[in-house]
């Protein structure tokens, strides 16, 4: 659902139990003190990211499909296939080639399972009956290592979908509707963070 931001000010003030009509609640002291509004404006982007992060990919669905761009080292269908990623990827949600049983199980590189995939047993490394998605970074930018498929000539993407990183656009911000109490709460949470730590702003 896409929000205004005028919304997301009100709703965190109201969070806050602050009233928009009271008195100013930060006295401007110095060119260094923000005000409360500009404080949850700071902290749209970093909330709203955090959650996407941490949320359940059912709350998430459905996502923004990935170019179906796969590059294949070892030939067409064997072996491990690439997939780069678009550069405004946060997060894989699901993700599926036409010989795989079932959608990939999805990690990053930080994964210990990662060193597995370059195992020359079948049974260890990802397979169509057990495949494997992996973020990670080559040269050209973040990718999926897709492991594995043993189909020469035969295999495409069936499909892939990804949430991406959240972006504020004439005001507005798209958010998954079930999301947004938990948007509200987390930019909540980080304004009590930065003014309480923030000695230019005790007179609140």
């Amino acid at each position: 659902m896409l929000y205004h931001l005028s919304k997301i000010l009100r709703d965190t003030r109201i969070h806050l139990d602050y009233n928009e009509c009271d008195l100013p609640l930060i006295r401007i002291r110095d060119s260094d003190t923000l005000t409360l509004n500009q404080v949850i404006m700071s902290k749209i982007l970093p909330a709203v990211r955090e959650v996407l992060l941490e949320a359940s990919p059912y709350d998430l669905a459905p996502g923004k499909p990935v170019p179906p761009q796969l590059l294949w080292p070892q030939g067409k269908g064997c072996g491990m296939a690439i997939l780069p990623l678009p550069d405004d990827f946060l997060r894989m949600l699901t993700i599926r080639l036409s010989d795989w049983e079932r959608p990939a199980q999805v990690i990053t590189d930080a994964d210990p399972q990662y060193r597995w995939q370059a195992s020359p047993f079948p049974g260890v490394r990802g397979n169509p009956s057990r495949p494997v998605a992996v973020i990670t970074q080559d040269a050209t930018g973040l990718v999926a290592e897709l492991y594995a498929s043993n189909r020469p000539g035969a295999v495409e993407l069936s499909y892939a979908q990804y949430v991406a990183m959240p972006d504020i656009i004439d005001q507005h911000i798209t958010l998954p509707g079930r999301l947004y109490d938990a948007v509200i709460d987390r930019i909540a949470a980080l304004c009590t963070t930065t003014l309480s730590t923030n000695p230019t702003n005790t007179n609140l």
